[in-house]
């Protein structure tokens, strides 16, 4: 069985997807990277998948717009919801840049963690990408400037390689998202 998730290897849908198989004890899983929302619903439409993990609300940032979008578009079933705690870290891709210029991820990470950034950081420009892990390989390789921070997981960025400058950027320590786990109708 294939589940496609909103991300890349290393971000939270991928935990949540792992979380929420292992509850129904599916043991032989593919997981397939769809990096966005409307990525899963292709996939789902496609038979590319079988089944589909996406964020649909963060308690301190809200709605998930892109999701909520996907899935307007999607005849789908929840089969199973999961909440995981949610923890962003602040990677940069040598000690040397302990001020980054620019900060990367996911529009939501930034809302969640806008309190942080905004005192810690106040010159550092902001550039939303499609997935938190994303920005994180974006950095390694070299399409954002060296000067470039990265929100992402703690496992996304020590994966690959980068430097921790901050962890716990998020404004809420109860930070959390909702993620359902769906299936085309």
């Amino acid at each position: 069985m294939k589940i496609g998730y909103q991300g890349i290897e290393g971000c939270n849908s991928l935990a949540a997807a792992r979380d929420m198989a292992q509850k129904l004890g599916w043991t032989q899983v593919e997981y397939v990277p769809l990096v966005h929302s409307q990525g899963v619903a292709e996939g789902l439409r496609s038979g590319l998948v079988d089944y589909g993990v996406m964020a649909t609300l963060n308690h301190a940032a809200g709605v998930v717009t892109e999701s909520e979008e996907a899935l307007a578009s999607l005849p789908h079933r929840v089969l199973a919801t999961d909440c995981i705690p949610i923890h962003h870290c602040l990677f940069v891709r040598d000690a040397c840049c302990a001020v980054p210029e620019l900060i990367a991820s996911h529009p939501q990470a930034l809302a969640q963690c806008r309190g942080h950034l905004k005192a810690e950081y106040p010159e550092a420009v902001w550039q939303e990408t499609e997935d938190t892990a994303m920005a994180a390989r974006y950095l390694v390789q070299g399409k954002l400037p060296a000067t470039a921070g990265v929100l992402c997981r703690r496992d996304a960025g020590e994966a690959l390689g980068l430097y921790l400058l901050r962890e716990n950027m998020e404004d809420d320590t109860r930070n959390a998202t909702e993620f359902v786990l769906i299936e085309r109708k």
